[in-house]
């Protein structure tokens, strides 16, 4: 794809520019490998002593897997690439989508075979026509490493049949049920696990997934709160993501798992569990708004990233882009049509094209529109915001929108707009992984503030004035709407509803 220039585009100066952004990867709908502090690296090398002894040196991926061959380590390297993750957070755009090892030995060999990373389309082929429902096709995942898209299924995407699977594979975990957890193994990591094992000669890959599992559960002890869940669907295939925040009796800070299942109710992917630790929210924390924001959009949308600590939002940690928030559309609980990312067809997601809104009456100060829009978990070259729009609500108060579609500005520099205009189209340029929509609440000098929405409705229920999390279903409520512009609303059917999540509490203001 040529990169697009910005030739002709206008911007104000000394209003507000692009902030500098983390580097995307199209692993992002996790948080990347980070948050490793002196007490669970002790843990880890205690674990390695403990299985292996000191000098014995353990697989792990260099990078993701399925985007190549990892390399032998021993604990001291696993420190130093968790230390390295702390570098590469700021460096790397996320955006979506998604993991720190605390019991990085849990999955180390399924992990290994599982890939968080979207699959990159062979070169020079035409994407593969999408299979019927039912039907299966294979997306490439490294070198040899395949896997099979599950178009249906008892567990289909988003469903509470889902929901409840997805406790009940955690509570395969928690209890130490290893062969009910290894049978719940998609084909393919079972099959790389076992030949990881045997090249380690520690026996099958079932006995050695189940010495570790067993030693884990000793470290850890029982969990004993499950303190907030939630589910998402997979930016890249037809699977459904369960989080789940709990307590364990043997450890300090509350620990994220997060279990990547398909429709038949296979793990496709297992990444190790992390730590949650409290994060300094700086001196906005307590901020409220001025402007009083609605949702930028028509119908019924999903907060994919969205909160104030890691469970609820991978911005959290982001100085330039904590409170950041995206939302995808759905139909019937999926973000695309067909099999996913292996189409590389950007306009199968739902998401692309649809109409956004003006949160708040303002001016126009900035406004890019030219760069192409990328396929799916193929960003491009281009800046890493893409096509953007920023609007001043006055009172110091800004609205930031990336990643729209290409010529699909409906304003210009110093237009004014009034809540409910249509000023863009959702797009996939800059860094994106897939269509979305990510907006940003900011200072007029580009810090971060937390956005309160009003008169909208979540999970079912109305609001009167609130902050999105994660894994909420959330549109404008009826005097929004009425007050909006006319414009046609997102045909869809009904998305599967997530469950209300377990409260937790208020975070406090640093």
């Amino acid at each position: 794809m040529s990169a697009a220039t910005v030739s002709g585009t206008v911007e104000r100066k000394n209003q507000i520019g692009p902030s500098a952004s983390l580097r995307m990867t199209a692993n992002q709908q996790n948080a990347p490998i980070t948050c490793y502090n002196s007490s669970l690296r002790a843990f880890w090398e205690k674990i390695c002593r403990k299985l292996f002894g000191r000098q014995q040196k353990l697989w792990l991926p260099r990078k993701m897997p399925g985007l190549g061959k990892g390399y032998f380590t021993n604990a001291e390297g696993f420190v130093k690439e968790a230390d390295r993750g702390e570098h590469r957070e700021k460096m790397m755009r996320l955006r979506l989508h998604s993991m720190v090892a605390v019991l990085a030995a849990l999955l180390l060999l399924p992990a290994l075979a599982g890939s968080q990373q979207a699959p990159a389309a062979p070169a020079q082929q035409k994407p593969a026509a999408a299979p019927k429902e039912g039907q299966q096709q294979s997306v490439p995942q490294g070198k040899n490493l395949k896997v099979e898209p599950v178009m249906s299924g008892p567990y289909p995407v988003m469903s509470q049949a889902a929901l409840q699977r997805g406790r009940q594979l955690f509570e395969m975990f928690s209890h130490v049920q290893t062969g009910e957890l290894w049978a719940a193994l998609s084909a393919h990591l079972r099959d790389a696990s076992d030949k990881q094992a045997a090249r380690s000669k520690k026996g099958s890959g079932k006995e050695v997934f189940a010495e570790i599992n067993k030693k884990l559960r000793d470290e850890m002890g029982p969990e004993t709160e499950m303190i907030e869940e939630n589910m998402v669907p997979y930016l890249f295939a037809p699977d459904t993501i369960y989080s789940r925040l709990s307590t364990f009796g043997k450890t300090r800070a509350p620990v994220i798992t997060t279990i990547i299942f398909n429709q038949r109710g296979e793990i496709d992917d297992f990444p190790p569990p992390r730590p949650m630790h409290t994060i300094a929210e700086g001196r906005y924390a307590g901020y409220e708004d001025t402007a009083k924001l609605n949702l930028p959009f028509q119908g019924e949308w999903l907060v994919y990233q969205g909160g104030r600590n890691a469970f609820e939002s991978v911005y959290s940690t982001a100085d330039d882009q904590r409170y950041a928030m995206d939302f995808v559309f759905l139909k019937d609980g999926k973000l695309f049509s067909g099999p996913g990312v292996m189409t590389g067809k950007v306009e199968d997601y739902y998401c692309f094209g649809q109409p956004i809104l003006a949160p708040a009456d303002g001016t126009v100060v900035k406004a890019i529109g030219t760069f192409d829009d990328n396929p799916p978990a193929k960003p491009a070259g281009d800046p890493p915001d893409g096509n953007v729009i920023v609007i001043s609500h006055g009172n110091g108060e800004a609205s930031v929108f990336n990643h729209l579609k290409q010529h699909s500005l409906k304003v210009k520099l110093d237009d004014k707009v009034k809540q409910g205009d249509v000023i863009a189209e959702c797009g996939n340029s800059g860094a994106g992984p897939i269509p979305h929509v990510h907006y940003r609440f900011q200072r007029s000098a580009g810090v971060p503030l937390p956005a309160q929405f009003v008169n909208y409705i979540a999970d079912g229920k109305p609001v009167e004035s609130g902050e999105v999390k994660r894994g909420q279903m959330v549109k404008n409520g009826p005097a929004a709407t009425a007050a909006a512009p006319s414009t046609p609303a997102p045909s869809t059917a009904a998305p599967a509803k997530t469950p209300a999540p377990a409260k937790t509490p208020a975070p406090a203001s640093k």
